[in-house]
Order: structure tokens, then C-alpha cells, then sequence
């Protein structure tokens, strides 16, 4: 039982008591005295009967006496009652409003003590949860896992899931949380939108093949999705198809409420957009043949990388910035076992058509041995790194693995 009711119970037993201590009738009290009045008169009667009788006193006294005796006794009896009334019961109206204003001062005090504490209780939980500190990533990513073994078809836990290794740069079990998610509801537009790009960051950010199946399903759904519009603009410029992009973001900024942060950044690529277009680069992609710049790399393997365990493990040879982000501005990836020794890059192997690779300077080249082939490096990689060098001095770089 609640609180509430506790005290209704509490003061319907206090108002039942107090009624009846107010308004119970003082029963037997004027018989009591009147008997006691009447009994007492006898009894001095009486005595005098026997003075009379012994001859103490004579009949003039006696009948004197007597009437004194009845004066006396009918003083008391009006003595008595008027006590009596004036012990009455209290009229059963004034009774009520009293335990009406015992009532509803009760009920006042109680809420104002609930109400301190229960201001009491919020403050300490508010203190309480003040001091828990947040899960971390990785703890997260258990307790997610924990509830997915007892609810493996929960696809919003598994998009969550994916997300979450994704933040950990754990890209391959990312993609596999991403995919239970699709079997399980391939229509959700925001886990299509996130394992697209999840996908395009784990093939070098390369915005084609299922990249731009999963991104086309979400604009089916919600063609006004503007992370989907987002995602087709580079699927767009993945195939040099500029105007395309340009539609496909203009139409997301308009999309974008006006205090939305990303509309900054989306406004500032297509300024970037429209200033390729101007100077006739996006022309020059179309028609023109690459620039002649190239990086020519040679890497010599060890007699140890020369077995036939390695065979099937891949090369990724990139030129990166030397500062900034490591995202590779041309690469090739080759299995060891079609290796010939050199790799050419030019811009024909630039990963965004915006940057090519003939436009970068101050770049390093890179040589990697994966077994996974994961655009993450892993543990047991191997990799090498050149100094820092122009493209246009048309370089040639000598590694060893």
C-alpha cells in the first residue's frame, strides 16, 4: 500500500475517535446525582425521625427541620441539572468542521514533508548518477555483444553494434555486425547509409562496387535522405561524374535545416566542386590524358617473403601526405605472388578524383604486406616507409621488406 493510503486510513481512524470523544452523551450523570441528592435527604430524615422519637427534639422542630431539609434538597436538584446541561454534547455540525480542519491541516503538513522528501530522494539519485562515470567504448561493445547472444535477431543491436567497432577501428567485424543487420532489415535507411560507408573506408575509400548498391537501396526507401544524397555524390565523383555530385549535394543542402553544422561543410566542398569546374579540370578529366607525373617504387622482398606461404598475401604500394590524414592519395594493391618488383603510380591510381596525385607534393611512399589485405593495419604487418619526396620531380624510391 502507497503512502496515500497509509495516512487516508490513519486519518479516518483519528476523525472516527475524535467524533466520538466530542459528541458521546455523558450518560447516567444526572441520575447519578439525583439519586445520590434524593438519598441523602432521606437518610437526614431519617435521623431526624429518630431525634424526634428519643425526644431531643420537639415536633416544632422537627417539622422546621424537615422543611429546611426539602429547601436544601431542591437547591441541589437545580444545582445539579443546570451542571448537567452545561455538559452537554458538542452539536454534531461543530464536530465535523473541526475534523475537517484537523483534516485538511494534515494533509497539508504530510504533502510538504513528502514533497521535501521526495526532493530529498531526486537529489541524491541525481547525485548518484552524477558520480557513475560513462561505459568506455570497449565496455560498451560487450554489453552489446552480451545482449545479442540472447537476442540475435535484434538487427537495431547489431547496426548499433556495428557502429560501435566501427568508432574502434575494428572495420572487418564492423562490416560482419553491419550484415547480420541487413539480413535482418535490409529497409533501415540509416544502417544502409553507415555500412556503405563503413565499406567505401575499408577499400580505401573508394565509393564503388556494393558501396554504391547499399547507398541506391537507401535512396529508394528515402530519396530525401540526406546522408544517402551525401554518400551518391562521391559514388558519383568515384565515376568523374561531377555535375552529378554537384545536383546530388546542392540537393542536400537544401535538405539541411539552417543551424545544421554540416551545412558549413557540405556549402564548402561545393565551393571546391564549382571552383574545379571553372578552371576546366573537370574537362581535362573527361578528355584530357593524365598528367605525366608518376612515382616510380621498387621494393625488394627478403628471401623469407619469397616462400610460397606468402604467395597469397597482398602488397598495398600508396603515396600518402607526408603531414596530415594518412588516407592514401594513389595505391595499388597486388598479390605477392604478381609482384614483378616496381609499381608505377600516376594519377590513373588516385583515390579521389578531386585530388589527384600529380597536384600533391610533399608525399611519402609506402609499402605494406598484409596476409588480410585490410586497408587497417594490423599487428603483424609489415611495412615500409620512403623519405619525403615532390611527385613532380618524377621520383623513383627504392624499398626493402
Amino acid at each position: 500500500m502507497s503512502l496515500y493510503g497509509w495516512f487516508a486510513i490513519m486519518l479516518a481512524v483519528s476523525s472516527v475517535w475524535l467524533i466520538w470523544f466530542l459528541y458521546r452523551p455523558l450518560k447516567g450523570n444526572t441520575l447519578d446525582l439525583e439519586a445520590s441528592n434524593i438519598a441523602l435527604g432521606k437518610q437526614k430524615q431519617t435521623e431526624l425521625e429518630q431525634d424526634l422519637q428519643r425526644d431531643l427534639i420537639d415536633d416544632s422542630a422537627f417539622e422546621q427541620a424537615k422543611d429546611e431539609i426539602a429547601q436544601v434538597l431542591a437547591v441541589e436538584m437545580t444545582q445539579t441539572i443546570t451542571t448537567v446541561e452545561a455538559q452537554k454534547p458538542i452539536a454534531i455540525w461543530l464536530s465535523v468542521v473541526l475534523v475537517a480542519m484537523l483534516s485538511g491541516a494534515s494533509l497539508v503538513v504530510y504533502q510538504a514533508l513528502t514533497a521535501q522528501s521526495i526532493t530529498a530522494q531526486n537529489a541524491t539519485m541525481a547525485q548518484t548518477l552524477q558520480a557513475q562515470e560513462p561505459p568506455t567504448l570497449m565496455q560498451s561493445i560487450v554489453k552489446i555483444k552480451k545482449h545479442l547472444e540472447e537476442n540475435p535477431d535484434d538487427a537495431k543491436a547489431w547496426k548499433t553494434l556495428g557502429l560501435a567497432l566501427f568508432d574502434a577501428d575494428n572495420l572487418t567485424q564492423s562490416l560482419e555486425a553491419y550484415e547480420r543487420s541487413y539480413q535482418l532489415n535490409p529497409k533501415d535507411v540509416g544502417m544502409l547509409v553507415e555500412y556503405a560507408s563503413t565499406l567505401a573506408k575499408s577499400q580505401d575509400n573508394q565509393f564503388k562496387g556494393r558501396v554504391s548498391t547499399l547507398v541506391r537501396e537507401a535512396l529508394e526507401i528515402n530519396p530525401n535522405s540526406t546522408d544517402a544524397l551525401y554518400l551518391a555524390g562521391w559514388v558519383a565523383a568515384n565515376l568523374q561524374r561531377l555535375e552529378l555530385t554537384q545536383m546530388l549535394w546542392k540537393k542536400a543542402l537544401s535538405l539541411l535545416p539552417e543551424n545544421q553544422a554540416e551545412r558549413m561543410t557540405l556549402q564548402r566542398m561545393l565551393d571546391e566542386l564549382a571552383q574545379i569546374q571553372n578552371n576546366g579540370v573537370a574537362e581535362s578529366v573527361k578528355d584530357k590524358p593524365a598528367a605525366q607525373h608518376q612515382v616510380v617504387i621498387k621494393v625488394a622482398l627478403s628471401e623469407h617473403l619469397r616462400q610460397a606461404k606468402f604467395k597469397d598475401y597482398y602488397l598495398m604500394v600508396y603515396i600518402k601526405a607526408a603531414r596530415g590524414r594518412p588516407m592514401p592519395i594513389a595505391i595499388q594493391k597486388i598479390k605477392l605472388k604478381d609482384f614483378t618488383g616496381i609499381v608505377t603510380l600516376t594519377d590513373a591510381n588516385s583515390v579521389m578524383p578531386t585530388r589527384k596525385l600529380s597536384q600533391s607534393s610533399q608525399v611519402l611512399a609506402v609499402v605494406r604486406l598484409s596476409q588480410s589485405g585490410s586497408a587497417m593495419r594490423q599487428a603483424d604487418d609489415l611495412e615500409a616507409l620512403s623519405q619525403v619526396i615532390d611527385v613532380k620531380d618524377n621520383p623513383t624510391v627504392e624499398l626493402k621488406l
